[in-house]
């Protein structure tokens, strides 16, 4: 015990001392609640929402049952942009709140549902899951308080447009833009590009530019509301301005761009100029440089299913639908759910006549995308493909100081109609029309009338068709007409037809109670849109033991393009031959002509599927005739076409022409009209 005396001792001493400096400091400083309260105020006042969020769990620590902490901590929470637990919250104890912080609250909440919903889906099939629950929501919230969606908190009504637009009820967005409008509420920055895409779906571009061009001018970055500006002036019909547009954004947006360090990284604003500024070059019909700017990018990024079916398309636009289904099913592999391949793929197997493999696609994406304006479109097209077709012509004319030799009659007349049913079995359609050509010559009238039916069949490579037809005459037999014909690839096309008693044999020889039966061949070659070659040859056997061979040629050739002109070079080359110089009707032993001439076409109005053109086309030709020389002939020919809606187009015109027959020139004057409904 003796031993730990002096340790005790020390210990003593040492509480002793620490005892005296206890006594001697301080007392402690007691915070608060209203030194919590001006803490968290102080935060709020200065907009440090983490820092007033962090002191008022602080504060709850001590009193965890305080309204007016847990008040504070709902709207700071709404204020920092945690919307989902604020409202949370406030759902929880919904009295401590006043009618303003309520308002504010659920449209906070309202806001951060749409934002969800703009989240890329996990299916196609849910994809739109998250924008209907959170209207539905939206809908809910507004009729709790008794008020109709016109009623309801500014704020609500303008993020519902964006949630309408994500569901692709665009017109339901255009009539509530407009309400808004009309009311005097300037529509805020964040709703514009949703509304301007909006007003570009339900066609209505003129309203959409203003929009767009704010949007793009206030935030540079939104790519896809400067693409959409871009199309809306191409709408518009002003394409030289959406070239431009696209130019200038291309200028201004370097391939690659440099952060912070040595690396450069991609920039996609560039990607997107690049990318539209090819396809507003294919919309305005220079395709040559749309393919040429899309390869190129293609080479760079092959990956890249935009790039790929946009090229596509521009290879659909020059006339080649097999080298466009490769890109396009390129792009699919790529990116299954992109819409535009799949649209792709549907247009490149109706031009190759498989309609077999173009309906799946057609009935899956218009279950998925009703509302979708491109897939809207197809579905009006593929109606127009596949329905009733109608086809009613009429044509006529006079000539005049030819002494009665020529093969068209003092007055011609031929009118007629056709109808095609639907197709078939996705190959077949059946038809039936009736024909009447009356003609006049010097002493003698003819006007038959040609009723008949038939069937085509087009399927892959193959198109063929059979018919047969009776004139009332009782002039020859009952009229048979066959033919097939072969596609062997995006370019070349080949043919052969065969008729027995056939309507286009010479009306002069029918005058005389002389039929014909004919066989044809036909080679078409189609470089591009741009160049259209063709050859054919036939031989027309009358009863009389005539044979009548010829031979014709003719070539189209693109010489200008412009966004609403185009001018065409023509040229053809025709010879012929007959068996027999003693045949009651024009008949020359030999004859041939040299043509060449220009074509004007030039769209005055376009409004989508609508449209009206006029063309103008004059040739001059030298005709020569065995025995008789040759000569010139002038033709002019002026015309108009109107398209009222996909597969409903009017064309009507007049042409003049100074012919020569067996040395004769006369003047003809002719008129004709044509209404096509259908495909």
């Amino acid at each position: 015990m003796v031993v730990h005396r002096p340790l005790a001792l020390c210990v003593g001493l040492a509480c002793a001392t620490l005892a005296c400096w206890a006594h001697a400091a301080s007392p402690p400083t007691v915070i608060t609640r209203a030194d919590r309260l001006a803490e968290i105020g102080h935060y709020r006042d200065q907009a440090r929402w983490v820092d007033a969020l962090a002191a008022i769990e602080r504060a709850q620590l001590r009193e965890p049952n305080d309204d007016l902490l847990y008040k504070l901590q709902v709207l700071t929470l709404g204020d920092i942009g945690n919307a989902h637990r604020a409202w949370r919250l406030y759902q929880a104890r919904p009295n401590l709140f006043d009618q303003d912080q309520k308002a504010r609250l659920e449209a906070n909440y309202v806001a951060k549902l749409v934002n969800w919903s703009l989240a890329y889906g996990e299916s196609e099939d849910t994809r739109l899951v998250e924008a209907e629950a959170s209207l539905a929501e939206m809908e809910q919230y507004v009729e709790r308080d008794g008020t109709t969606q016109a009623q309801a908190p500014l704020r609500i009504r303008m993020d519902r447009l964006i949630l309408l637009n994500r569901l692709a009820r665009h017109a339901q967005v255009r009539d509530e833009a407009r309400a808004l409008q009309r009311e005097g509420h300037a529509l805020p920055d964040y709703v514009l590009p949703a509304v301007g895409d909006s007003l570009m779906a339900t066609q209505n571009p003129e309203e959409a530019i203003p929009l767009l061009e704010a949007a793009a001018k206030n935030d540079p970055s939104r790519f896809e509301s400067r693409s959409e500006l871009a199309y809306a002036y191409l709408e518009t019909e002003q394409a030289e301005k959406a070239v431009g547009y696209l130019q200038a954004w291309q200028k201004d947006e370097p391939a690659w761009r440099w952060g912070g360090g040595k690396t450069p990284f991609q920039n996609w604003a560039r990607y997107e100029a690049d990318l539209n500024l090819g396809m507003v070059r294919a919309y305005s019909g220079d395709l040559p440089t749309a393919q040429r700017e899309l390869e190129a990018l293609v080479e760079v990024g092959p990956g890249n299913g935009s790039l790929q079916t946009s090229l596509g398309s521009v290879y659909q636009m020059r006339g080649w639908p097999r080298r466009a289904l490769e890109r396009h099913q390129m792009a699919y592999t790529l990116d299954p759910r992109d819409i535009a391949p799949r649209l792709g793929m549907y247009e490149s197997y109706v031009q190759l006549q498989r309609d077999d493999l173009a309906r799946p696609l057609h009935d899956d994406l218009l279950a998925r995308y009703p509302s979708q304006p491109a897939v809207q479109r197809m579905d009006r097209d593929w109606r127009a493909h596949r329905g009733w077709q109608l086809l009613a012509k009429v044509e006529g004319g006079r000539s005049s100081g030819g002494g009665g030799t020529s093969p068209l009659g003092n007055d011609d007349l031929h009118y007629g109609v056709e109808v095609a049913s639907p197709v078939l079995n996705d190959r077949w359609r059946l038809f039936a029309f009736a024909d009447r050509r009356s003609v006049s010559f010097q002493d003698q009238d003819i006007d038959p009338l040609w009723i008949g039916a038939g069937v085509r069949y087009r399927f892959d490579r193959l198109d063929a068709e059979a018919a047969v037809m009776r004139p009332n005459d009782s002039i020859g037999d009952t009229g048979l007409r066959g033919g097939f014909g072969w596609q062997f690839n995006d370019r070349w096309h080949a043919g052969v037809t065969a008729a027995r008693n056939d309507p286009e044999a010479s009306m002069q020889a029918r005058v005389a109670g002389i039929t014909a039966d004919s066989v044809a061949v036909a080679v078409d070659y189609t470089r591009n849109e741009r160049t259209h070659w063709s050859f054919g040859g036939s031989r027309f056997r009358y009863d009389d033991g005539n044979r009548r061979d010829t031979l014709n040629s003719a070539i189209e050739q693109r010489l200008l393009t412009r966004p609403r002109l185009l001018i065409d070079g023509l040229g053809s080359v025709y010879t012929s031959r007959g068996s027999r110089d003693d045949a009651p009707y024009f008949n020359p032993s030999r004859d041939r002509s040299v043509e060449v001439g220009l074509r004007i076409d030039q769209q005055l109005w376009r409004h989508y599927e609508r449209h009206f053109r006029h063309r103008l086309t004059v040739s001059v030709g030298n005709y020569w005739q065995e025995g008789f020389g040759s000569s010139i002939i002038p033709t002019v020919a002026y015309r108009h076409e109107w398209q009222f809606d996909q597969g409903r187009i009017l064309e009507y015109g007049v042409s003049w022409s100074r012919p020569v027959y067996d040395g004769q020139r006369e003047r003809h004057i002719g008129f004709d009209a044509a209404l096509r409904w259908g495909e």
